[in-house]
């Protein structure tokens, strides 16, 4: 396929909604082509590797039989790009490309529109928008086959073209056309044969001339008309779409960047061929690269500290404590649920161990599991016994400890379980007393000689 001379992205409908920003990072990826007519981008079923922006081209999406029938289920010219399978999703062409008039176009790998998608920037939103505005195409073109006259059809078909061309010219014969449509050739001349008459179009060689359009479309039926309208649509809706843009790491792109930047300066000189304009180009292109950088490293800090607040509002104010302390014990932080429960400020919390709130009889135990978790680099938990102080009584916490990645911090969830355990001594306590009163219940003969309430 050969190249082309670099035509501008402008001229692709799609590609000119995209921001600045978006079309300097596409810049490289963009590569033109010259398409000539008759040419099979792709088949269906196979891999999809590009994509195509028509500038000035016209691609067809063909639908095609195992017997090598085929129909046109659409077309795509300037106003959106071919290869819409890649942007829903899939690897495999669900329908043959075939360039219907020849023209220039950008083609872009199928794996780099895929990236760019990800980003979640106006490409993403006006592409999906564009796949919704095709399904329309193609729906009407299957309405308007199945209920409307070949006249009918043959006026949408030419109207849709001309929707994609610079002018009122059309390099096709009857018989491609018929082929496009589904029809017999017999049907598509006696029809062209009618309009040609009515002095509406001109047909020689294999070049259609559309003389008259309104009147066209006056005779035509409202396919033509709801598909423009939806196309008007996805333009309107897709001016004001605005969405974070968050860059694929592409090094290359930076420079384009810079330079679309330093194009919207006011200020900005001429193009300058001489060696000493060029130097000066260069720094001031170098000045806007770390700009660019600056900002995007401060954008990454603010995004940061802003999580970084949000969970640190979640660990402080959890409603459970969480404690970190060092191989030794020593407490290295805590939260305000843990310094409430210890009774201790936060700001003196590395002068305390927290071995020394414990009950003295389960303080070597609480060690030898902080040293297993530690030397194991395993979770566990284990249950302890606070002791009371001034604030609070005593009470059994349950402890759920990780280790750091290097073994030497161990980090714990305190909850506790004193009323757990209250209600549990409570029940049992319960259960013991009402197992004693149905073994004081008389059994047998007994039983009506002795009453109930007999001490």
């Amino acid at each position: 396929m050969p190249t082309a001379t670099r035509p501008e992205q402008r001229q692709n409908q799609l590609l000119a909604g995209l921001s600045l920003a978006e079309q300097s990072r596409l810049h490289d990826d963009l590569e033109p082509v010259l398409l000539e007519d008759g040419s099979v981008l792709q088949n269906a079923g196979e891999l999809a590797s590009h994509v195509y922006f028509p500038t000035s081209c016209v691609i067809s999406l063909i639908a095609t039989t195992r017997e090598g029938a085929a129909t046109e289920l659409a077309m795509v010219g300037n106003e959106g790009l071919a290869g819409i399978s890649a942007v829903l999703g899939d690897e495999l062409s669900s329908h043959k490309l075939v360039v219907q008039g020849a023209g220039h176009a950008y083609r872009l790998k199928a794996e780099t529109l895929r990236w760019e998608l990800a980003e979640g920037g106006r490409l993403q939103q006006m592409a999906l928008r564009y796949a919704q505005a095709l399904m329309v195409q193609t729906a009407q073109g299957l309405l308007c086959a199945r209920h409307h006259s070949v006249e009918q059809q043959l006026g949408r078909w030419l109207q849709l073209c001309l929707d994609r061309r610079p002018d009122n010219r059309i390099a096709m014969t009857q018989e491609r056309i018929a082929s496009l449509l589904g029809l017999r050739r017999e049907a598509i001349t006696d029809v062209a044969g009618k309009l040609q008459a009515a002095g509406l179009i001109r047909y020689a060689r294999g070049q259609i001339v559309v003389l008259d359009r309104p009147a066209l479309e006056a005779r035509g039926c409202e396919c033509h008309g709801v598909v423009h309208l939806e196309f008007e649509r996805f333009f309107r809706s897709t001016v004001t779409i605005e969405a974070p843009s968050r860059l694929r790491p592409n090094p290359l792109t930076l420079r384009h960047r810079a330079e679309a930047r330093w194009r919207e300066q006011p200020d900005s000189a001429p193009e300058d061929p001489s060696e000493a304009a060029h130097s000066l180009h260069e720094l001031e292109i170098r000045k806007i690269e770390l700009e660019i950088d600056n900002e995007a490293l401060h954008e990454a800090n603010d995004q940061a500290d802003a999580l970084s607040e949000r969970y640190a509002d979640i660990y402080d104010f959890a409603p459970i404590g969480y404690f970190t302390l060092d191989a030794q014990g020593n407490i290295l932080d805590l939260n305000l649920a843990g310094a409430i429960l210890l009774g201790l400020k936060r700001s003196q919390k590395s002068r305390h161990r927290f071995i020394n709130y414990l009950a003295p009889e389960c303080q070597e135990a609480f060690t030898q599991f902080v040293d297993k978790v530690l030397a194991e680099k395993k979770s566990g938990f284990c249950e302890i016994t606070l002791m009371a102080s001034a604030q609070r009584p005593a009470s059994t916490l349950r402890v759920e400890a990780v280790p750091d990645e290097e073994g030497t911090e161990c980090r714990m969830v305190l909850m506790d379980m004193t009323e757990q355990h209250s209600a549990l001594r409570a029940l049992k306590h319960s259960e013991i007393r009402y197992r004693q009163f149905i073994d004081d219940l008389p059994v047998g003969k007994d039983a009506a000689a002795k009453p109930l309430n007999d001490n």
